[in-house]
């Protein structure tokens, strides 16, 4: 039971150290409840979806700043706050999405529920294409390419040329 006297330790709250990891954990376990409430309950999407699409939008971001940097182009605040306006139209299509889901099911089209969630889902993938093409673009200005994101775009582009010729079905 050597192997587990680490344990000891890590419940021993008269430590500083630990009064300090556990006062951290409970802020960042707050933070990540609001967050997954907001974006489950506002959006319609899981708190992990959310944090990805942030995530994403966050590095198309600083990855467009260092390849204007590197290209020599003057930051303008225009660009910056054009990104809060994208992703807060962003946030307002699938809040829209969803409020549409919730409004037809309280009327009695139940029955539109399962079409409405695959197009809610289209729309956050759509979305999160978008944004990752847009970082992809921002590696190759800065000299980097990667094949992975160009399959990805490929497999999505294949899905998309699919779902339209059903619908013109």
């Amino acid at each position: 039971m050597e192997h587990l006297a680490f344990l000891t330790r890590l419940f021993d709250f008269s430590d500083m150290k630990v009064k300090i990891a556990s006062f951290y954990g409970v802020i960042a376990s707050t933070l990540l409840t609001m967050v997954s409430t907001f974006s489950v309950s506002i959006l319609g999407i899981s708190g992990g979806l959310f944090l990805l699409l942030f995530t994403i939008m966050i590095t198309d971001y600083i990855t467009g700043l260092r390849a204007s940097k590197k290209e020599g182009l003057q930051f303008i605040s225009k660009k910056g706050l054009g990104w809060v306006f994208k992703f807060g139209s962003y946030l307002m299509v699938l809040s829209v999405s969803l409020s549409l889901r919730k409004e037809l099911a309280a009327n009695g089209f139940d029955w539109m529920e399962v079409p409405l969630i695959a197009i809610h889902f289209y729309i956050l993938v759509h979305i999160l294409m978008w944004e990752l093409k847009s970082v992809d673009e921002n590696f190759k200005r800065l000299g980097h390419e990667f094949k992975v994101l160009g399959l990805i775009t490929s497999i999505f582009l294949i899905v998309q040329d699919t779902l339209k010729k059903k619908i013109e079905k």
